[in-house]
């Protein structure tokens, strides 16, 4: 893989976890990315094989969480307050 395609795989989990409509679940898919593409940045072969594989499998699950949260969206959450503290 090279690393024009796997730069293209990470912004692609990106794009998809910034879609996520809950505060919570976007910042831990946002982190998992992030953790995940950094502890196999090294890996060679078969291993790299298995692992795109796998990508492209996780990826296929987060866009259809994504969609199902957007299905049943939550409350906002204090996190997402359009309010700032300095207006109160």
């Amino acid at each position: 893989m090279s690393s024009s395609s796997s730069l293209s795989m990470f912004r692609s989990f990106l794009r998809e976890a910034h879609k996520m409509s809950d505060y919570n679940f976007r910042s831990y898919a946002i982190r998992r990315v992030q953790v995940g593409f950094r502890k196999d940045s090294n890996l060679q072969g078969q291993e790299l094989a298995a692992s795109v594989k796998n990508g492209e499998e996780q990826l296929a699950i987060l866009k259809r969480q994504v969609i199902l949260g957007n299905l049943y969206p939550s409350e906002s959450n204090v996190m997402e307050s359009s309010l700032s503290i300095s207006a109160l």
